[in-house]
């Protein structure tokens, strides 16, 4: 699955059809696919927002993602401690790592 997050998500209804869409998405994958997802040009999104992430996180996790990877910038890094939280919280401390380029990425999902 590739994904790719833009902007800002401050509140829900900045996002109306998140949810729907990634189980939508989700209805299209087998058991022990990997996850590649972009998120260079997002902010950190608000903490409505973080609170369905972290949902859909664990959503992904619960329909057969074998790891995640995700692509991130500088100022999303520097922002880490609210997206490893994330990480934390959803319960995929040891499925999903962050990288600065998408070739370190696909390496590590392909390991």
């Amino acid at each position: 699955m590739y994904w790719v997050m833009m902007g800002r998500w401050n509140k829900l209804s900045d996002i109306p059809d998140y949810r729907k869409h990634n189980m939508e998405t989700l209805s299209h994958l087998k058991s022990g696919f990997t996850a590649l997802i972009d998120i260079r040009d997002m902010e950190i999104p608000g903490d409505e927002v973080l609170g369905l992430i972290t949902e859909m996180t664990k959503e992904v996790e619960n329909a057969g993602m074998r790891r995640q990877a995700q692509i991130v910038n500088k100022d999303f890094l520097e922002g880490i401690r609210t997206s490893r939280d994330v990480i934390k919280e959803s319960g995929m401390d040891l499925k999903m790592m962050q990288f600065g380029s998408s070739e370190e990425a696909i390496e590590w999902l392909n390991r």
